[in-house]
């Protein structure tokens, strides 16, 4: 048995025991009493050679029980704890996974994240006295919840108000925020401004992970502090069947737009074969439904991936409807994760979209552009520098939803959507170098929206720009020495930016071909999806449709000094705007649609999908790698040093019962 709080026992001895025998020792004050007998002679001579302050003490039960009690009361006092699990001497440090995958409810009706915040907690109980502890909750991104306390009524109160996101997991941040308190420890306080930096140096720490594993980034997450010996991980769950929505497209025909089409992957991540049934709604109503048919993930015969087998496609035609609103798949099944189990997608009131094609010179893109239903003005880079506003603007910003520059560069940019090509945008941080001839392609993201279906390897131009672009372009095609197509968002601004035209100019000052990339399907398909990449959304980070933490860039009209948020979890946020053109929106750990009041109309939606074959593959695993380091996992309940004090409180009654009689039999008897 071990007592947290020994020196609160010695203070209690101290001022209690003494005391009480000192009180056998005080003479009695008596009246005198004239009685007409002699029966009281003998008690009283006793009672008087007891009030002799230095006689000394005979033996009394009565004093024996009431140290006793005494005694017991004190050891409870020092809080005395039954010692069945070691207490955590060193510091400790609690990361908590909190990404989708925790949310899975197992048998015992517990979540992931409710288990893990309870072994959290018994974690916190096992350190010993003094003991200190901080708690980082992470997902997508790492939050410190409690830095280094000794409290462990704070530090339970703040592992239980973690909360469950719909996020991916990250774990990288959370190691180096961990790794960051670990040299510089700060006893955290209650309230703001609490936190008392030590005058000592930090002592050693241990790592608790919690977490189900399914963690993106873990490989390229290295220990630099730790070692691995210091690193526990928890492993939370047991659960592994489930069946998850992967993508989802819904789209208006583009020969008759008043239709739908929406498709969306379906991929089973059990081992049972399933059955589900997948539910179109538009607008909330049921309009169509669809069973698709998925064997297991692992071939029981050889416990390989057999994924012809596990992915399905449902897809759902001749959709009428011609006005804005939600389009959701929902999947009809009883799994372990529900967020995965429905799709969103923002869809508006068929209508053209609006395209300015401006060119230096003429070229091929208007002959390209014609092939798509499109409401197209036409410009030359004179005529747009000199337009009037009201030409090119609407509400300030950009009057067209896609405006297209062929080998003309410029400053006069509102915010929009722009698409360069052989261009750059006069912005900061952009600029050209040399002329590149044949440049080679290096590497291309087949993975974004805009090179979807799209075979760059036909792609072969003469004459490219160097294109020099600031750190947050994202490059899509990279060429040998300089990219060849990047996004950039720059406020409330979209660019595709392309180092290269169709049309250049040869030394005689001739327009010729600059590509023959223009007569292949290819760039049918990469046209179709840059004016859908750039012209359909409202976010600024890809499209109306965004992953479970991005950050979304959202116009808003002029004077508007406050929107709110609508969320799907119920929240309401309110954000002041007063003074900006796009105001920019992260609280999105959360999957379903969002609305916002005040936002620009036809702009003012956007759905956040899970989209994740690592967050929807709930099986737990066994190791966790830290970089090239691998740990095993450790499953079952931690154990728990039990409180002992109410066992003294109780023994306290019965020698208190027992002291009672033994009183009482005195004066009575």
């Amino acid at each position: 048995m071990t007592f947290l709080s020994p020196w609160t026992i010695a203070l209690a001895a101290g001022l209690t025991l003494p005391p009480l025998i000192a009180l056998y020792f005080l003479k009695l004050k008596r009246n005198v009493k004239l009685v007409p007998s002699t029966l009281l002679w003998k008690r009283a001579v006793e009672d008087l050679h007891v009030n002799s302050p230095f006689q000394r003490l005979k033996n009394s039960l009565l004093l024996l029980l009431q140290l006793l009690l005494l005694v017991l009361g004190v050891l409870a006092l020092g809080k005395p704890m039954l010692e069945t699990a070691p207490f955590h001497r060193d510091a400790l440090i609690l990361l908590i996974d909190q990404s989708a995958s925790m949310g899975v409810v197992e048998a015992d009706g517990r979540s992931r994240l409710q288990r893990a915040k309870d072994e959290a907690r018994r974690c916190v109980d096992n350190l010993a006295d003094g003991g200190q502890a901080m708690v980082i909750a992470f997902c997508d991104r790492a939050t410190v919840v409690s830095s280094f306390d000794t409290d462990k009524a704070a530090l339970g109160r703040k592992i239980d108000s973690i909360e469950q996101t719909q996020s991916s997991t990250s774990l990288r941040e959370a190691v180096s925020l961990a790794e960051a308190y670990a040299q510089t420890m700060i006893i955290g306080g209650e309230q703001v401004g609490a936190d008392v930096p030590p005058d000592v140096a930090a002592p050693p720490a241990k790592v608790f992970l919690f977490t189900d594993g399914r963690i993106e980034d873990a490989q390229r997450t290295a220990l630099e502090r730790f070692e691995v010996e210091d690193v526990t991980v928890h492993k939370i769950g047991a659960r592994g069947d489930n069946v998850g929505i992967l993508a989802m497209d819904a789209r208006r025909n583009y020969e008759r737009p008043e239709f739908l089409e929406v498709a969306a992957t379906v991929a089973n991540f059990g081992d049972q074969p399933q059955t589900v049934d997948a539910v179109l709604y538009v607008d909330g109503r049921n309009v169509d439904m669809q069973t698709v048919q998925l064997g297991p993930a692992v071939s029981s015969a050889d416990a390989k991936p057999s994924a012809s087998r596990a992915f399905g496609a449902v897809a759902f035609e001749n959709i009428e409807f011609t006005g804005s609103g939600i389009v959701q798949v929902t999947l009809h099944v009883d799994d372990a994760l529900s967020a995965d189990d429905r799709a969103w997608s923002i869809i508006e009131e068929p209508r053209r979209r609006r395209v300015l094609l401006v060119e230096g010179a003429p070229g091929k893109l208007e002959s390209s552009l014609s092939v798509f239903p499109l409401d197209l003005t036409k410009l030359t880079g004179k005529e747009y520098e000199s337009a009037d506003d009201k030409l090119l603007l609407e509400d300030r910003r950009s009057a067209f939803d896609v405006v297209i520059f062929d080998r003309h560069s410029t400053s006069r940019l509102p915010p929009g959507n722009y698409f360069f090509w052989g261009a750059i945008p006069k912005i900061e941080g952009v600029s050209i170098g040399d002329t590149l001839d044949s440049p080679l392609i290096f590497n291309w993201d087949e993975t974004h929206p805009v090179l979807r279906y799209v075979g760059v390897e036909t792609l072969h131009v003469y004459h490219a720009l160097e294109l020099k672009l600031p750190r947050e372009a994202v490059l899509l095609i990279e060429g040998e020495t300089a990219p060849l197509l990047a996004h950039l968002i720059r406020g409330p601004s979209r660019f595709l930016i392309g180092a290269f035209g169709l049309m250049t100019e040869n030394k005689a000052g001739q327009e010729v071909e600059n590509t023959v990339w223009t007569v292949t399907a290819d760039f049918v398909i990469f046209l179709h999806n840059a004016l859908t990449f750039l012209g359909e959304g409202v976010g600024a980070i890809g499209g109306n449709s965004s992953a479970p933490g991005q950050t979304i860039g959202l116009p808003i009209g002029p004077g508007t000094d406050e929107v709110t948020v609508l969320r799907p979890d119920g929240v309401q946020d309110k954000i002041a705007t007063s003074g900006v053109e796009t105001f920019h929106y992260a609280r999105t750990q959360h999957v379903g649609p969002y609305r916002v009041e005040g936002g620009l109309p036809g702009q003012d939606s956007f759905a956040v999908n899970l989209f994740n074959p690592v967050e929807s593959q709930v099986a737990p695993t066994e190791t966790v790698a830290f970089g090239s380091d691998k740990v095993q996992t450790q499953a079952g309940t931690i154990e728990v040093n039990r409180p002992a004090w109410t066992y003294f409180l109780l023994a306290m009654l019965v020698v208190l019962l027992l002291e009672w009689v033994v009183y009482n039999r005195r004066v009575f008897v």
